[in-house]
């Protein structure tokens, strides 16, 4: 679904549905449930206020998303009513919805005087089909944040007219289950990869196995937080353009170091792209988009084959077939352990379609497969991803 095409009246379904439950929001991660928002307080416990900030509205742009809080500085919410007992997650969305140039990073802490930074300068939108879009992202509440039941949120201006919040909730985990946590990573792509339609589906495709909790986060920033640590893995489904969403040496030491820790990363489909401008990329994704090189075939059917039939993720998986781009882009010296291949029609020569290393203390599955949701369900596909998110966070296949 294309959401910047769509009217006010379906928008404002979609934007309440997020609001009201965190189950029908394929963002959120499962097994939480949206206890309080902006606009609606619980019925008990947490509660939000904006202490600092003062109503703005987007002319033109369709509702909910026309309505924000701004302040020149920063926009302040209090959270009140949380327990350190239990596990939160804070959805918070802005829109830079007018093109006033904002850059803004989200500050969280129990007081004004102990607050820390939990997602870097950033610009304040995301980029669907090309086109400037809304970003949602979650931040988790750590314990420390929290005192008295009580914590700060500041969306601090870095650049540009003042700082907006467009929306922020809080949700809370209910079930209780423990699971391995896994974060898609998205918000910017080539237009032809939709990835409001695919990050779901990859997010569902991985919530077959109840022992994964699985959410989606539409800043690449957020890799450059200290709240990374939280995830088990992550799955880099983007390919950010520096003109426009340009990321620095925070993401880079943010990566670095969540890979030399022992985190799981997944790189699906043209993740193979992302940080071109970060020639070090190379190191962790073992592969990356050469430009020069021809890019794929043309989309259609072709046959995978399983090349390594002892590998966690492999093993007992026979070859499939789908219908995808078969890259014949990848380059870079990196050491790589391939794990499938497919044969390309304009060359006849096999490209690996899914690979894995282990940088640092860290493991990586690479694979190309993905293009758009027809492809993400070949059941081949499907299982591989599921497969291999299981091998990054360090669980067994069931």
């Amino acid at each position: 679904m294309n959401y910047t095409h769509l009217n006010a009246a379906t928008l404002l379904v979609l934007l309440t549905a997020f609001v009201a439950t965190a189950q029908d929001n394929a963002n959120l991660p499962n097994g939480y449930t949206a206890v309080a928002s902006l606009d609606k307080a619980g019925e008990k416990g947490p509660a939000l206020k904006v202490i600092q900030g003062q109503p703005l509205t987007f002319p033109g742009v369709a509702a909910p998303m026309d309505k924000a809080y701004a302040d020149n500085k920063s926009v302040i919410v209090q959270v009140t009513g949380l327990d350190t007992k239990e596990d939160y997650v804070l959805a918070l969305t802005w829109w830079d919805a007018d093109d006033k140039g904002r850059t803004q990073s989200v500050y969280m802490g129990p007081s004004a005087a102990a607050m820390s930074c939990v997602l870097p300068a950033t610009v304040a939108k995301a980029f669907f089909a090309d086109k400037s879009t809304w970003a949602t992202m979650l931040l988790p509440v750590q314990p420390a944040a929290i005192v008295d039941g009580t914590a700060l949120v500041e969306v601090r201006r870095e650049a540009g007219r003042n700082a907006v919040l467009s929306s922020l909730q809080v949700l809370c985990k209910t079930d209780k289950e423990a699971r391995k946590k896994l974060l898609i990573v998205t918000g910017d792509d080539y237009p032809g990869h939709r990835w409001r339609e695919t990050g779901p589906e990859l997010a569902g495709i991985l919530r077959k196995d109840p022992r994964l909790e699985v959410s989606i986060t539409e800043s690449p920033a957020f890799l450059g937080s200290p709240l990374l640590g939280h995830y088990d893995a992550v799955m880099i489904h983007f390919k950010n353009y520096s003109d426009r969403l340009p990321l620095g040496e925070p993401v880079w030491k943010g990566l670095r170091e969540y890979m030399e820790h022992g985190g799981g990363m997944l790189i699906a489909h043209f993740g193979c792209g992302a940080f071109q401008e970060w020639n070090d990329f190379v190191q962790i994704s073992g592969r990356v988009w050469n430009p020069k090189f021809r890019a794929h075939d043309p989309y259609g059917p072709f046959d995978v084959s399983i090349v390594d039939h002892d590998h966690a993720i492999t093993k007992e998986l026979p070859d499939f077939s789908t219908a995808d781009e078969l890259y014949t882009c990848l380059d870079g010296p990196t050491p790589i352990h391939v794990l499938c291949t497919a044969v390309s029609k304009g060359d006849q020569k096999p490209y690996p379609m899914g690979f894995v290393l282990e940088p640092g203390k860290g493991r990586v599955f690479h694979c190309t497969l993905g293009h758009d949701v027809n492809a993400l369900r070949s059941e081949g596909t499907r299982a591989l991803y599921l497969r291999a998110a299981l091998w990054a966070v360090g669980l067994p296949n069931s």
